[in-house]
């Protein structure tokens, strides 16, 4: 995650807090995945070419994200599927998006027209009947309406269950996707105000004590509802929303949000002392050592619920690639960018890490994680491997994922997830390689954290030689 890395420069601190006002440039912290600029799922990789490419479907929103042995990834302007038990020729899908939108036409009554491409009765715009018949009705999927004249941005444009054609009266003969993606999967796809997995909203019986807390903070604050309520382990009753995570005993009347970044492996900061200046408020955790926090976030966490709610500071602000800033506290992590504060989007990432993961079922007795690497030395120019196999009792599991800490020589964390353990309860990852000094030793651990289980971890390391 984009949030490890420490910025110690007061004066790199202060041209944070001056973005709007364009005073300096400071040096950006490493990238990730939290500040946009997702690769593009292997898997999805020759299907993403045989429909366009990005020119047509755009860039990658979100990474990966698993839902049982199903893959999904959402583009700019489609939602890619890839299901491996169905036939092998109807393994990759695109997702209905379209249905999603709630746009719909009657079909035409009589539709015999001459030379007029007709589907369930509605008719195809002539301009977008080559794309339709190059794509292909399966990829397409059937309309959901008529042609339609687009006033604000003067074009024609049609929906279809999994695209949406459109074209622009302006350049006639160009004819390009909607933005499916981007309104199905949310504002915070890959946007400059936040840019982290966002799943289609689950829909579950639904009501307080979430409800009247979700409407009191906001939808901007909370995001789309993922998933809930559901019941853990515990008995608790949960609610996955995109920023945060609520939870409440069956019996309570009230909501507490989740410690949402720590649960996600972001560790406190060390304290620091106050930075004097008018634009920060400084939080004492021990005395005269806490945080720094600029005005900008003090603010918008008043107008919405406090620290109380959002939980104390675990970390300074941070510049990104991208210009903005962010911060960590106890429940949420806050971004600000072109004048605008907005939690970040954490809540997708737990999904896929707690809630998709299925419980093991396949034997009683307690969790282990065979974990081992493939050299034990390796230099700083090549890939490592990592190996899991996973067990419950003596039995394998099969199709579970679970994910890895690495602690690197700069002094941030990467987190990658495997793939699902195959029918030998194995799984595997490589790493891209480490910059670091010959006898550097790299510590790495793999955890599970299986949906009603205890997260359960094995610590490894190897060593940086050869270089």
């Amino acid at each position: 995650m984009p949030l490890r890395t420490h910025i110690r420069s007061d004066r790199l601190l202060l041209c944070a807090l001056a973005l709007w006002l364009a005073a300096c440039t400071p040096p950006a912290a490493p990238p990730g995945p939290v500040s946009g600029g997702y690769l593009m799922e292997p898997v999805f990789a020759e299907f993403h070419d045989f429909l366009g490419g990005p020119a047509r479907l755009g860039q990658p929103l979100t990474p990966v994200i698993v839902e049982g042995i199903t893959q999904k990834q959402y583009f700019e302007n489609a939602l890619m599927v890839y299901n491996p038990e169905l036939p092998p020729s109807e393994q990759y899908a695109l997702a209905p998006l379209g249905e999603q939108l709630g746009v719909w036409d009657a079909p035409v009554a009589n539709a015999d027209l001459q030379g007029a491409v007709v589907v369930d009765g509605y008719i195809i715009y002539e301009g977008f009947v080559p794309l339709y018949q190059q794509l292909g009705s399966r990829y397409v999927g059937r309309p959901l309406t008529g042609v339609r004249y687009s006033a604000e941005h003067n074009r024609a444009e049609q929906y279809f269950q999994n695209l949406g054609f459109y074209i622009s009266l302006d350049q006639p003969g160009e004819v390009r996707l909607m933005a499916y993606g981007r309104q199905a999967c949310g504002e915070a796809c890959s946007q400059p105000q936040a840019a982290a997995a966002a799943i289609i909203q689950i829909d579950l019986p639904y009501g307080e004590p979430f409800a009247s807390t979700a409407a009191r903070l906001g939808d901007a604050f909370t995001g789309a509802r993922l998933a809930g309520p559901y019941k853990n382990a515990d008995g608790s009753l949960e609610v996955i929303y995109q920023n945060l995570v609520l939870y409440a005993q069956p019996d309570s009347q009230i909501a507490t949000p989740r410690p949402l970044p720590g649960l996600l492996g972001i560790t406190p900061e060390p304290l620091v002392t106050q930075l004097n200046s008018p634009v920060i408020m400084f939080y004492s955790i021990d005395g005269q050592y806490g945080y720094n926090i600029p005005l900008f976030f003090t603010d918008y966490i008043a107008r919405h619920g406090g620290y109380e709610l959002v939980g104390l500071p675990i970390s300074e602000i941070r510049m990104q690639p991208d210009g903005s800033a962010t911060q960590c506290f106890i429940n949420v992590c806050l971004r600000y960018v072109e004048g605008s504060v907005l939690p970040l989007p954490l809540g997708g990432e737990y999904k896929a890490r707690v809630y998709d993961q299925p419980a093991p079922q396949q034997s009683p007795g307690e969790i282990r994680i065979q974990v081992w690497e493939q050299y034990s030395q390796i230099s700083s120019q090549e890939g490592q491997t990592i190996f899991a196999t996973l067990y419950a009792g003596n039995q394998l599991l099969t199709g579970l994922q679970p994910f890895l800490e690495v602690s690197l020589p700069t002094g941030g964390v990467s987190i990658h997830q495997f793939p699902p353990s195959n029918e030998s309860g194995q799984t595997q990852l490589t790493l891209p390689p480490i910059a670091a000094e010959n006898g550097k030793l790299v510590p790495y651990r793999v955890c599970l954290s299986a949906f009603g289980s205890a997260e359960v971890c094995v610590n490894e390391s190897f060593m940086i030689w050869g270089n």
